[in-house]
């Protein structure tokens, strides 16, 4: 079954892709509001990467809510998946380097 019923958003009719949908979502919250406080508690122009890296793989996550074919759901979804971690990862190199 590559297509959803009716041509329907896939979203509609997948409870994994709920669920997916909202832990992305919630991750990208999560690291979007550190890096914020990484701005406020040390000052310093690299935090903008993780944030930016968060609102993007917040847009992509979105994306995921309109598709209507399966093959597109899962490339949104790994690139949502690589957008996170690399926004994590941006997270922790800006902390190090806005501390030293």
């Amino acid at each position: 079954m590559a297509d959803s019923p009716g041509g329907s958003p896939l979203y509609d009719t997948d409870a994994i892709l709920r669920k997916a949908y909202f832990g992305a979502m919630l991750l990208c919250a999560l690291f979007a509001a550190l890096a914020v406080w990484g701005v406020v508690r040390y000052p310093h122009w690299l935090w903008a990467a993780p944030i930016v890296t968060a609102v993007v793989a917040a847009w992509t996550n979105q994306r995921v809510r309109s598709v209507s074919r399966r093959a597109a759901a899962v490339w949104f979804g790994l690139a949502t998946l690589v957008l996170i971690i690399g926004s994590g990862v941006l997270l922790g190199v800006s902390l190090r380097l806005a501390k030293a």
